[in-house]
């Protein structure tokens, strides 16, 4: 049952995560045909069975998917088709003050639930633009220390060429080797599918590089 629960789960957070959550033309559909099955769901079973399950879900689903707005609009017209049920489709009158207090009831319960998808929305938003500044942090920190230390090496052998010190084999040989181990930590860098991170200093944190060698020993 947990591992059911569990695969459920993860199945609606890929939904809600893909780009089908958010397009009017996909969702509107699915929300009309699931109201439309509870207010029908409702008219079937008569006053004393409610499908509140149903109309909660296409609120929540337009809220989520949608926008504040727009749950705000669909709890209004589920309100609506209830209201149409009590007064038009039930055969027994039901007094005024019971039809608008079980509107007013759902209409709260609506009203709570768009708002608190609305800042779980916000919220999630807000870690996902914290986590690509980090990220990008991260990143300038790091290609700082693999360009820099090896920048100064380079800024050096120019001094001595505008010194007219002649440069030797050894010399251009370790400019060679730097500028390859440059180009190889950066591609690395850029290859990397995870972002280990270490605290270089204080709070600033640089991204640990993979190690081809370890990768291809545990291959």
């Amino acid at each position: 049952m947990y591992a059911f629960l569990a695969s459920f789960r993860s199945a609606v957070a890929q939904f809600l995560a893909s780009d089908l959550c958010t397009r009017k033309r996909y969702v509107l559909p699915f929300l009309l045909v699931v109201g439309a099955v509870s207010i029908l769901v409702d008219i079937g079973t008569g006053p004393y069975v409610n499908f509140t399950a149903g109309h909660f879900l296409v609120v929540a689903v337009g809220a989520y998917c949608l926008g504040a707005m727009w749950g705000i609009a669909i709890a209004g017209a589920m309100l609506l088709a209830q209201l149409g049920v009590y007064l038009a489709v039930w055969p027994q009158p039901f007094p005024a003050l019971f039809v608008a207090t079980a509107l007013v009831n759902r209409g709260i319960i609506y009203l709570f639930a768009i708002l608190m998808l609305a800042a779980i929305k916000d919220a999630h938003r807000l870690r996902e633009e914290n986590l690509r500044l980090r990220t990008l942090r991260q990143t300038m920190v790091t290609v700082n220390d693999i360009v820099l230390n090896r920048l100064q090496l380079i800024a050096a052998m120019v001094d001595l060429c505008e010194e007219g010190r002649p440069l030797t084999a050894a010399n251009f040989a370790a400019a060679r080797r730097v500028l390859k181990e440059v180009t190889q930590k950066l591609r690395r860098l850029g290859s990397q599918e995870t972002a280990a991170s270490y605290r270089a200093a204080g709070d600033i944190e640089a991204i640990v590089l993979e190690d081809p060698a370890a990768g291809d020993n545990g291959a």
